[in-house]
């Protein structure tokens, strides 16, 4: 693998609890997605531990060996085996907060805990942002194990460089 850089040094949140952040993303004029809003709706309290600093990189599906399409469950080990690890959502929604410097259609996928963002539906997300028509979004995708992705696609992932 080639050498990963370091994206973003996480050194504190704007906001600890997925409810709270959610709420100063819609004030901060930021585009919410419904599901986004359903899913720290669903568990307000959400909260988690995070030791500080959180040293984030992005890395390809291409940077983990794959040359075609591979599934989630696929990236996710290949994560495992190369040491990174998994992104918590708060880390990741606080992100939208700390990236506006993000290009116009870049969308950055955060490899979450695969069951760690349940809609009230009981279907899996992960978060990604996004910049488009000169807003900046934050949005899902859905987690499944068997989901595909293809080498250009890129995640952020948390690394212990």
């Amino acid at each position: 693998m080639e050498t990963i850089k370091v994206w973003k040094v996480i050194e504190e949140l704007e906001s600890s609890s997925g409810a709270a952040c959610v709420a100063q993303l819609l004030n901060g004029e930021y585009r919410v997605s419904e599901w986004i809003q359903d899913i720290f709706s669903v568990n307000k309290d959400y909260t988690v531990d995070v030791y500080f600093p959180v040293k984030l990189v992005r890395v390809t599906v291409k940077d983990l060996g794959f040359e075609y399409p591979t599934t989630l469950g696929e990236i996710y080990a290949a994560l495992e085996e190369n040491k990174f690890e998994q992104v918590p959502p708060i880390i990741a929604l606080n992100c939208r907060f700390l990236y506006d410097e993000q290009p116009s259609g870049e969308w950055l996928r955060f490899a979450t805990p695969m069951d760690s963002m349940i809609d009230s539906d009981g279907v899996p997300h992960l978060p990604k942002i996004g910049k488009a028509l000169g807003l900046y979004f934050i949005e899902t995708y859905w987690a499944y194990e068997h989901a595909v992705f293809h080498p250009h696609n890129e995640f952020v992932v948390v690394s212990q460089l």
